[in-house]
Parts: structure tokens; C-alpha cells; sequence
């Protein structure tokens, strides 16, 4: 029996990785992309350098975990960073793509991928028309437009093809104080631990 946990602190985007992706189709509108924008801006828009960064991924075997590891940064910030949700500062931007082996190409080059890499998202998550109005329920509603996608992504990557059952897991909420320069701070940390259910697969 698996579970997997998330433990969260607090103080519609297509699936760009999918190996069914027509990678004929993504060359030509990088080519022709840049073709147009190249006397107008030097950034490659946030989805085309999310592209470069997974096709590279792949290309050199290592998951989220072994590069947030090698780059000493969180995980599931990483991933989130990563798919487009938080920029990503220059010099962490250059080990990333050193480690991943990223060059120069006919379609883009490596100072206008960084460039994109540190851009603020210009919107974060996705486009939900059923918000609710109630503050608690509408921030978690955000944090899971925010990391969902990395959330799930992740799960994919170290688990399998399945989900974390909603039904057999446990919720926590703990209140910690942290000590800050001005005084104290007390934060949420909410901890969902759920049982991974594998998809049935029928040959």
C-alpha cells in the first residue's frame, strides 16, 4: 500500500510534455514565432521556454528531484517554476541550463531564454469562472491553480500513472511560529496524507 503526503505552508494550461505532442508543429511556431517578434522583443514567450527546458529534461533522463538536488532549491517550486509560474533568477537560470545541456539553436538563444526564464508570469494558474467568494477557500483555490499542475506532474514522475485518493487520507492544520527579525510570525501548514490509486490499465 502506497501513500503520498503533501504538506503545504502558507504565510487551463495544455500539457506541454505529452510525448503524443507534434514536435514537427512546435518548430514551426518557435520558427515563425521568433521570425515575427525578433524586431520587436528579445523573450521567447513563457510557454516555448517551458518547452525547451522539458524536451531538454527528457532528453537527459534526471527528474524534478535530482535537478532541485543539484540546483538546492525546493522541489515543487522548481517543477512549478519550471512549467511556467514563478520566474527564475539569472544566475540559477544558467545552472539549470548548463545542467541540462541546453545550447544555442537557430530558433532561440540562450540570453533571450534567460531573459524569459526571470520574466514575472504575466497570469498565474488557471482561468476559474467559479471563484468562490469566501477569502480561506478562494487562496487555497489558488494555490492549487498555482502548483496543481506541478503537483500532478510530480505525482506522474515519482509515483505512476494514478491519483491521491481524496477518500483514504488524513488532513492536518498545525499553527507554527517562526521567528522572524521583527519579532514572531505564526504560519499554516496543512498536511494531506492520501493513498496513491493506481489507473487500471485493460489490455
Amino acid at each position: 500500500m502506497i501513500y503520498s503526503q503533501m504538506k503545504f505552508s502558507f504565510g487551463k494550461r495544455k500539457n506541454i510534455e505529452s510525448p503524443k505532442m507534434n514536435r514537427n508543429l512546435s518548430s514551426f511556431l518557435i520558427r515563425n514565432f521568433l521570425r515575427y517578434n525578433s524586431t520587436t522583443t528579445n523573450f521567447l514567450p513563457k510557454y516555448l521556454a517551458t518547452k525547451i527546458l522539458l524536451d531538454a529534461k527528457r532528453k537527459s533522463n534526471l527528474k524534478f528531484a535530482d535537478l532541485a538536488t543539484k540546483l538546492n532549491v525546493n522541489k515543487v517550486w522548481l517543477t512549478s517554476a519550471i512549467l511556467g509560474q514563478h520566474p527564475i533568477n539569472e544566475n540559477l537560470s544558467k545552472e539549470l541550463i548548463k545542467i541540462l545541456n541546453i545550447k544555442d539553436s537557430g530558433n532561440y538563444k540562450i540570453e533571450n531564454l534567460i531573459q524569459t526564464l526571470g520574466s514575472i508570469p504575466d497570469c498565474r494558474g488557471l482561468v476559474n469562472t467559479s471563484v468562490t467568494s469566501d477569502p480561506v477557500i478562494r487562496r487555497l483555490q489558488e494555490f492549487l491553480d498555482v502548483y496543481g499542475d506541478s503537483l500532478k506532474t510530480l505525482i506522474k514522475e515519482e509515483f505512476g500513472d494514478g491519483i491521491m485518493s481524496a477518500i483514504d487520507c488524513t488532513v492536518h492544520l498545525d499553527k507554527q511560529t517562526s521567528t522572524i527579525d521583527n519579532g514572531k510570525e505564526d504560519r499554516i501548514v496543512i498536511t494531506i496524507n492520501g493513498k496513491y490509486l493506481q489507473y487500471k490499465h485493460i489490455d
